[in-house]
């Protein structure tokens, strides 16, 4: 596992400890690692749905819809 030291502005600083507390994350760094996660998971996504733009398409699973709702949830609880 690599380390990331990281300097904020104390306003930013502040500003951060007002999400953390918003979003119940444990700690900086539990809400930074998310942040960063969400983000991959973002570009991943991003990136699949480019490259099925031009097809060729499958149909959907009946349940996509409770399965991205489960995603993002388990994404919020970390």
């Amino acid at each position: 596992m690599s380390t990331i030291t990281l300097a904020l502005p104390d306003d930013l600083d502040a500003m951060l400890a007002k999400r953390i507390r918003a979003t119940g994350a444990e700690s900086k760094e539990a809400y930074l690692l998310t942040l960063v996660e969400s983000d991959c998971a973002a570009g991943a996504l991003e990136e699949t749905l480019s490259a099925r733009l031009n097809g060729p398409f499958e149909p959907l699973e009946e349940d996509w819809k409770e399965r991205v709702r489960q995603s993002a949830t388990r994404l919020r609880a970390e």
